[in-house]
């Protein structure tokens, strides 16, 4: 049976704090290795930021590109359905080409004029994340003793 969604923080004993989240994650792989029910604890992220990298401006080029190979899934798609639709005819009438290509040019065009409507406040590429300053591993109040004995952070 599928976890039900996390919508309140967890209650329970930190039982070691990170600065990393994948040390978090190592050390409750650590927890797992020597056999113990991980799904008592939870990694919690404090002082959460949005660090967005900035990845450049981004070119006609790249927004034409984009919008190809979105309008070429378009295109596929539909040239799947109309192949589908139409019969065997339409396998062998060569439909699912003029598709891809109807699509990759719809899809070129789109890339530009969003482009063009963004301008230079949208040129700017960049790959936001949230990160946390300190990963806490909580656990259960029953298990807390235990958990901390094996990572040794008694």
């Amino acid at each position: 049976m599928p976890k039900q969604p996390i919508t309140e923080v967890p209650r329970g004993e930190t039982i070691a704090s990170y600065s990393k989240h994948e040390e978090a994650r190592a050390a409750v792989a650590r927890l797992a290795e020597r056999d113990f029910d991980v799904s008592a604890l939870t990694i919690v992220g404090s002082d959460v930021a949005i660090v967005e990298s900035m990845e450049g401006l981004r070119s006609w080029a790249a927004a034409a590109g984009s919008g190809a190979l979105s309008g070429a899934w378009l295109g596929l798609f539909l040239g799947l359905i109309m192949a589908l639709l139409g019969g065997d005819q339409s396998l062998t009438s060569g439909g699912l080409l003029p598709a891809l290509l109807i699509g990759v040019g719809i899809g070129i065009i789109w890339g530009l004029l969003m482009r063009w409507q963004a301008g230079r406040r949208g040129s700017v590429a960049g790959r936001p994340q949230v990160l946390a300053g300190r990963y806490d591993i909580v656990c259960a109040p029953a298990r807390a003793a235990e958990a901390r004995l094996l990572l040794g952070t008694h």
